[in-house]
């Protein structure tokens, strides 16, 4: 069966910028946007929060646009615009009539290359930074699941929360944003990703105009990533809080290694959906929460599988065995084969449905690219999904559900329990 619905073709400029293009006819829209390298895998302890910090900024002006002029052209074209930081990278980005496209191309390209890092409005965009921190203090899964990762990948880039902390804020100076914006806002580690009712021509035009003929020679070369030690650890918080928040992380596959269908697989069947394993065993089945979910994180060469649940205090111990003996269930018996046949609907499914929205393809192709440096194979990531084999994804389950490498993370007001003890049953 072909799923190929749409044009998608990868384009390279001689400055080492990328262009990732897909073309859908059927829409009246285009999603633009601008994709960098910089997330907290390239950030060193002293700037935890840098990259963030930056995405905030570029809104609040540049050499040729106030923080209201940005927001105000996008306004009168009737588009929006957005931005956000991940561990692996930073993604501006834009949604608009196909007739627009141009005018948030110029925009965009104004935020990455001309922010002024204005020192007024840094000190007031530092103060919301701190507020959003404290947002996610106030939010028990928010720091269960950031507690977590900073224990399991301690000692590795991916330890540091994507918005800092109080301390690391506090020391940035709009110096620190342009040395940090000249090393990584570089055509090496950019990639434009453009999505909908746009001819090939028109969009390489449209990159070259706005970004390849800006763009500055540079010697940088993004060194990869070597894969993270992990730690088997628990972490504890105490918080006058309802509820106690479990989460537990085991080791998973790199974002590119193609396992990562088998471990997906397994996540839709066990952790993901109302009818996945965990699902209807600690939910439905012993009502012991409202939110149970299994999912896999994945960065380039790192991967964690998360559980996360919250229960009643009194229910710690009895949440955890569960979740073990659902484990446990899956490692001995594997899944059987209407469970695999519904696991790949949900992901064919999704990506297929995915298709349909420009800003969607906009950015799982720019993402795909700026972690890979390669086009994202839609049409061969069906094919991997169709090929799984019940062993497959069984193999995957015994590779993810490493005990001995397992962390585990706790918030409740009572945090005495050792969660990652009774995981283990030891």
């Amino acid at each position: 069966m072909c799923y190929n619905i749409i044009m998608q073709k990868l384009i390279k400029f001689k400055s080492g910028l990328k262009l990732a293009y897909i073309f859908n006819p059927a829409v009246r829209s285009v999603a633009l946007g601008v994709f960098v390298g910089a997330g907290v895998i390239r950030e060193s302890a002293s700037l935890a929060g840098i990259s963030h910090f930056i995405e905030h900024m570029v809104f609040k002006g540049t050499s040729h646009r106030t923080g209201f002029d940005i927001v105000n052209e996008i306004d009168s074209l009737g588009a929006q615009i957005n931005a956000y930081t991940a561990k692996s990278y930073t993604c501006f980005h834009t949604v608009s009539l196909d007739e627009n496209v141009e005018k948030c191309a110029d925009i965009l390209a104004d935020l990455y290359f001309d922010p002024t890092f204005d020192p007024v409005e840094l000190e007031k965009e530092r103060r919301v930074i701190v507020e959003e921190i404290n947002e996610s203090e106030d939010t028990p899964d928010d720091v269960c699941l950031e507690r977590l990762l900073t224990a399991f990948f301690k000692g590795s880039p991916l330890d540091k929360p994507i918005l800092g902390t109080k301390k690391t804020l506090a020391a940035m100076t709009d110096e620190t944003l342009h040395a940090y914006h000249r090393q990584f806002y570089i055509p090496e580690n950019t990639v434009i990703s453009i999505a909908g009712n746009i001819s090939e021509s028109a969009a390489i035009k449209l990159v070259d105009r706005y970004f390849e003929s800006r763009m500055s020679a540079s010697d940088g070369v993004m060194d990869d990533l070597p894969a993270a030690k992990l730690n088997s650890v628990l972490t504890r918080k105490k918080k006058h809080i309802e509820q106690a928040h479990l989460a537990f992380a085991f080791p998973c596959y790199g974002y590119a290694d193609e396992r990562m269908v088998s471990a997906q697989l397994m996540s839709a069947i066990f952790g993901m959906e109302m009818s996945s394993r965990l699902f209807q065993s600690v939910r439905e089945k012993l009502g012991l929460c409202y939110t149970v979910l299994g999912y896999p994180s994945t960065y380039r060469n790192n991967g964690a599988y998360i559980i996360y649940t919250a229960t009643n205090p009194s229910s710690v111990r009895q949440a955890t065995e569960a979740i073990r003996a659902e484990i446990d269930l899956l490692l001995r018996d594997g899944v059987s084969d209407s469970e695999l046949q519904k696991g790949k609907q949900q992901l064919k499914t999704s990506l297929v449905l995915g298709q349909e929205s420009t800003t969607s393809m906009m950015r799982s192709f720019g993402a795909h690219c700026i972690q890979t440096g390669e086009l994202y194979d839609l049409e061969g990531r069906m094919r991997a999904i169709d090929a799984a084999t019940k062993e497959d994804v069984l193999n995957a389950a015994r590779d993810v559900f490493d005990f001995d490498s397992a962390a585990a993370s706790i918030v409740a007001e009572d945090d005495s329990e050792d969660i990652l003890k009774i995981l283990k049953n030891r």
